[in-house]
């Protein structure tokens, strides 16, 4: 048994980092190694000191799933929403999938995303892409997420609070595949909606398993959405919904 696992010491361990984690200087990037990963990581940014803090963000969410994908023999995976790029890391080291994609239209986190994949040697075996996932190609109107929290960078519902226009795409159209066994995982602040309507022609021709962070007031609609091309809710983490057909 690891000794990480003791119930004393995983109280102890995330407090002891999250004291070292804000006793660190702002805006200083550091190396750190987190489940047989590396990572770069903004100490003026939350999402990262939580990386820090407790060793991975999303821990339950991330092991689930990459059991689910192992068990269902998937070998493409599509991350909407990459951000620093946990998901696509691990899903690399720890799966057999044997197409990953990540899509992240911020800058700031992209530019990590590639940071993270040339420190784990995935550059040639993650494809990054810097787009946003929506029911239309084109531009869109983006919001700025705030330097401390970049992960609430969003897909503009009103073009008049955007702070500027990211490149977009359905992934019906740079995703064309049929009959494979896919994992998406989306987290995209809000817009899954309109990223499931993009995708529906993929959802339709594959099987697949999907991660969608939704919140309780888009539940309804995301749930309708997914039942009308043959997926049903199949386990809840937090307000992470797991789909599969």
């Amino acid at each position: 048994m690891r000794l990480s696992r003791l119930p004393f010491l995983r109280r102890l361990i995330p407090s002891w980092r999250k004291r070292v984690a804000l006793l660190q200087p702002r805006h200083r990037y550091r190396i750190v190694k987190r489940n047989g990963a590396h990572f770069v990581v903004n100490f003026a940014n939350w999402a990262d000191r939580m990386v820090v803090a407790h060793g991975l963000v999303e821990r339950d969410q991330i092991d689930f799933f990459l059991d689910e994908i192992r068990r269902r023999h998937c070998s493409v995976f599509l991350d909407v929403g990459a951000n620093m790029g946990l998901y696509s890391i691990f899903v690399a080291q720890q799966t057999e999938c044997s197409k990953i994609i990540a899509f992240e239209p911020d800058q700031r986190s992209y530019a990590q995303l590639q940071a993270n994949l040339l420190l784990n040697d995935l550059l040639e075996i993650v494809e990054s892409r810097a787009v946003a996932v929506s029911d239309r190609d084109g531009r869109v109107p983006f919001e700025w997420g705030p330097a401390t929290h970049n992960v609430w960078s969003k897909i503009s519902q009103d073009a008049t609070a955007a702070t500027r226009f990211v490149a977009a795409v359905r992934l019906d159209d740079a995703i064309p595949l049929s009959g494979q066994k896919i994992a998406i995982k989306i987290d995209i602040e809000g817009h899954e909606l309109k990223a499931l309507q993009g995708m529906e022609n993929l959802l339709r021709n594959n099987q697949c398993l999907m991660q969608v962070e939704c919140f309780d007031n888009n539940l309804a609609p995301v749930r309708g959405a997914m039942e009308l091309v043959g997926y049903k809710l199949v386990h809840q983490i937090g307000v992470d919904r797991y789909f599969a057909n």
